[in-house]
């Protein structure tokens, strides 16, 4: 009964919170940042939490846009609670990725859990994740300690139906840049070294390695430099590739892989290459004990349970949240439409008034789940043992 009492009240707090909330989500999407130049979305979510009292740790990790917010006077006893927030923006597409909710949503929720917690131990951790587009924040928090005191993680992500633990891939970046030698390409091309031939026939082989991938394998990629002029051979050109699969084991495999087509491609061409490879973002690993506290939450708020989750091939570094720690991502529709993330579309829907409804019900299916959670040290213990277990079949596979 407690539990519930609780929740009630954390509901009511977010209520409260409401209109200054959906002002933070709208300016945040007015104002994209991207990468790690996100000082004024971070510092939104940082005033905006300071305001109601959270304690808030600013440049964790010596990332200047990286933050955790905690409640005050805690001794460190308890359930650690992590909620996730990020603010990084797509370039060229804003908000396509529901960020400017994914931020709010997480202060809001640790907001009105501090004023409702009392004297119950334990304590709530909003995790200010910079740069998740690409530059995998979370694995520097990660590595530096900042998860730590963390027994849980929950994150929010908007999408266009309810979901809640679907799994998701691993993936990692790779960059490659060719040098050549220019020269005019009419005059004295036999002289020259053609470095955007050695890109396209990258693209190349990594086609003809299609064929050769398990299912699951994902391959793309971009020239993101090719050469200046037609009359002229391209002394330089720079290719930037991805590699999906459901593993991070088998990412590692595969980013050989192409990393071969892309030195073959040099070795053809007579090109110097660079190859510069990005962090691994982990497969998500979903923890049934910690997706049912979230399920057991979304009734009470009038939101229907999940018909399915089935396997996405999107790729996030939640993932390496989930391995370190139990993690759960739900998700709430944004447009009715029925458009996706990473689309013109779908960032026009993360301010519609859809997706700021989505933003009040999510809070409160966090800080419910969080409660129940906090509550319930036992069932948490359980959930770490099951992660535990998840880890070890996998490292045994």
């Amino acid at each position: 009964m407690r539990n519930e009492a609780l929740k009630r009240r954390a509901w009511e707090e977010i209520d409260s919170l409401r209109e200054e909330a959906v002002g933070i989500a709208l300016d945040i999407h007015a104002h994209p940042e991207t990468g790690w130049d996100t000082p004024r979305s971070a510092g939104l979510l940082i005033d905006y939490m300071e305001r109601h009292g959270l304690l808030v740790e600013r440049g964790v990790t010596d990332l200047e846009n990286a933050f955790r917010a905690s409640i005050p006077g805690r001794d460190g006893s308890g359930v650690g609670v992590a909620l996730l927030a990020e603010y990084d923006a797509l370039e060229g597409l804003g908000h396509a990725c529901s960020h400017n909710l994914i931020g709010t949503i997480a202060a809001t929720a640790g907001v009105a859990l501090s004023r409702v917690l009392g004297d119950v131990p334990g304590n709530v951790y909003v995790m200010g994740c910079p740069f998740e587009e690409g530059g995998g924040g979370k694995i520097y928090m990660i590595e530096r300690g900042v998860f730590d005191p963390a027994d849980i993680s929950i994150m929010w992500h908007g999408n266009n139906k309810v979901v809640v633990g679907n799994p998701n891939i691993a993936q990692s970046r790779i960059d490659f840049r060719f040098y050549g030698k220019p020269a005019h390409s009419g005059q004295s091309p036999h002289q020259g070294i053609n470095a955007a031939d050695a890109a396209m026939l990258t693209f190349a082989g990594v086609n003809a390695l299609r064929q050769h991938v398990t299912p699951d394998v994902r391959m793309s990629g971009v020239i993101k430099n090719g050469g200046s002029a037609i009359n002229i051979v391209p002394d330089y050109a720079e290719v930037a590739m991805q590699v999906r699969a459901l593993r991070q084991a088998e990412v590692v495999r595969l980013r050989q892989r192409v990393i071969d087509c892309a030195r073959g491609a040099a070795l053809m061409t007579g090109a110097r290459l660079e190859v510069e490879e990005g962090l691994i973002y982990a497969e998500r690993l979903i923890v049934p004990g910690l997706r049912e506290v979230v399920l057991e939450n979304l009734g009470p708020l009038g939101v229907p349970l999940p018909e399915g989750d089935p396997q996405t091939f999107a790729s996030a570094d939640s993932g390496n949240v989930s391995q370190f720690i139990p993690h759960v991502t739900f998700s709430l529709p944004v447009d009715e439409r029925g458009s996706v993330p990473h689309t013109a579309e779908f960032a026009e829907a993360c301010a519609s008034p859809m997706a700021m409804e989505a933003l009040v019900t999510a809070a409160k299916i966090m800080a419910a789940t969080a409660i129940d959670l906090i509550m319930d040290p036992e069932r948490v213990a359980a959930i770490k043992a099951e992660h535990a277990d998840l880890k070890a079949s996998i490292a045994a596979a």
